[in-house]
This record gives C-alpha cells, sequence and structure tokens, in this order.
C-alpha cells in the first residue's frame, strides 16, 4: 500500500455506498454523502504508484 489515502478514501466510498442502501433515516443520509464525497476525496488524492513528486520518469 503505497498510498494510504487511495485507501483510505476508496473505504469510505464503499461505506457510503452500503450505508446508503441500509434504508431510510439518519444512517442512509450519511451514507449518500460519503458516496457522493468519497470519489471526489478519491480523485484529489489519487496518485499513480510509481510516481514520487516529479522525480521519476513517465
Amino acid at each position: 500500500m503505497k498510498n494510504w489515502k487511495s485507501t483510505l478514501f476508496g473505504g469510505i466510498t464503499a461505506a457510503g455506498i452500503g450505508l446508503a442502501q441500509h434504508g431510510e433515516g439518519i444512517l442512509s443520509a450519511i451514507g449518500q454523502v460519503l458516496a457522493v464525497v468519497g470519489p471526489i476525496l478519491l480523485g484529489i488524492f489519487a496518485k499513480d504508484s510509481n510516481v514520487t513528486g516529479g522525480t521519476v520518469q513517465q
């Protein structure tokens, strides 16, 4: 696991999808928020595993 942020936000997204299918109520609302916010954060923090900030040639 080279980029823990991608793993974290992927897990948040998966948990949000699971909670969103839970039914009605506060857990479903939280799940819907996580299911939307998780992929946004995943896209912001995603990084190729072999890129270390610009020092590795592509």
